[in-house]
């Protein structure tokens, strides 16, 4: 295995941490020794150039001989030229033999005078330049995107790595605070979502029992003016309207008691399967009449039914809405697995709903029990692809399980519950 080269641990973090202070503080000297260098570089070569142009193109044999504040330059033939520089006015005229050149001349002269802070303002210049490219610009850059991104919406992402220093700080707080952002909205978003996912719901399943009272009510709007409708059954008609009105109570309790679908608790209680029994059959009658129905279970059981009409209810509206003639609701109590102690055997409330429809395609098969999912045919407004994931979270939380096949004439679902005993009840 290569092994990785690391970097000498106390220079490597010293060279991290170092300030931007510290940072100038470096740069300085350089600059200092940058423009000493240069100005005696530019001093010695105006310096040399002076000689040469005295030399060549003046004849000069002596450049330069000071004098009391005069400047006397000596040519070949042995004239003296004389210029001041120490009083106002010269004490005698002196010029070259040629005017151009002395022109020539005084310019070399103050070559110095010119090129000097020229060079110190580069200087400066250039260590401002890599003091802003080595320590400000990659920073300052990181900040500018992730502001930009910031001011667009955008968290979703992660500032690259700085220096550690004043701007290293300041970027590990923009940091902090763009994934405190981040998060923020995360969970703002969940809890939009959840909430939207929960008024769905619940509206999804007030439909059915809302159609279970609008069909009572329309029997009795039509058979008791007509008198065509007994004492008895008009008194079963209003036991099961007054059922249906503590149920939608219930649920209403249940569901403004819960801030999430998925922390909805069972409350298992006794309850004969006899009555069970004539409540599913009720329903059945009332959603539809061509409803083939069944229920195979006696003595007691222990379960939510309140959740477990719930289930049923929206597995029969489900199957109806597919359906072309015939839909079967198979009601049984089977045994469960076997659990710790062999005599306390699980025993399960198994409910199957078969139609002559359509099937489910091999799509919906893995995820028509997802939450708002919608097959093909389904973009009715009133259908929010709840109802199955609303019976498989269900059935979980009371135990059971809930499954989608397909048989010889069309679609299946099967949803099984665990009837409790008074031990795991009390549990």
């Amino acid at each position: 295995m290569e092994k990785v080269k690391k970097p000498h641990g106390r220079k490597h973090r010293r060279r991290r941490q170092r300030s931007l202070r510290q940072a100038l503080y470096y740069c300085i000297p350089v600059c200092v020794v940058l423009a000493y260098m240069g100005t005696m570089a530019i001093g010695h070569g105006t310096n040399k150039l002076q000689y040469w142009y005295e030399s060549n193109h003046m004849g000069v044999e002596n450049a330069r001989i000071w004098d009391d504040g005069y400047e006397i330059l000596i040519d070949s033939n042995g004239v003296v030229h004389c210029s001041y520089v120490g009083k106002e006015e010269p004490g005698y005229d002196v010029s070259s033999q040629d005017p151009m050149q002395r022109i020539i001349y005084e310019l070399i002269s103050y070559m110095q005078v010119i090129l000097i802070p020229l060079w110190i303002l580069a200087c400066v210049g250039l260590t401002v330049w890599i003091f802003y490219k080595r320590e400000l610009e990659k920073p300052l850059r990181v900040l500018q995107d992730a502001s930009e991104k910031i001011a667009d919406n955008c968290l979703d992402f992660q500032m690259e790595p700085v220096k550690d220093n004043e701007l290293g700080r300041l970027r590990e707080g923009f940091e902090k605070m763009r994934a405190a952002l981040y998060e923020n909205n995360r969970t703002t978003w969940q809890q939009l979502e959840e909430r939207k996912r929960l008024n769905a719901a619940f509206a999804h399943d007030m439909r059915t029992p809302i159609t279970v009272l609008k069909g009572y009510g329309e029997m009795l709007e039509r058979y008791v003016p007509e008198g065509r409708i007994s004492q008895d059954k008009l008194m079963e008609i209003l036991g099961m309207m007054n059922g249906q009105i503590l149920r939608l109570e219930s649920y209403t309790q249940k569901m403004s008691s819960i801030r999430k679908l998925e922390d909805l608790e069972p409350g298992p209680a006794p309850i004969p399967a006899a009555a069970l029994r004539e409540k599913l059959r009720g329903m059945c009658e009332i959603l539809g009449e061509d409803i083939s129905y069944s229920f195979d279970g006696e003595g007691t059981l222990c379960l939510d039914e309140a959740l477990v009409l719930e289930v049923c209810e929206n597995l029969v509206s489900n199957g109806l809405r597919y359906a072309r003639q015939m839909l079967q609701v198979t009601v049984r109590v089977a045994e469960g697995e076997l659990t710790a102690p062999e005599e306390e055997q699980d025993r399960i409330l198994e409910v199957v709903v078969e139609d002559d429809g359509p099937g489910f395609g091999p799509e919906e098969l893995r995820h028509a029990t997802e939450p708002f999912y919608r097959g093909e045919g389904q973009m009715e407004q009133c259908h929010f692809g709840l109802g199955l994931y609303i019976c498989r979270l269900i059935c979980a939380k009371c135990g059971g399980s809930l499954a989608l096949s397909n048989s010889v004439c069309g679609g299946r679902v099967t949803a099984r519950f665990k009837i409790f005993s008074e031990k795991q009840k009390s549990r």
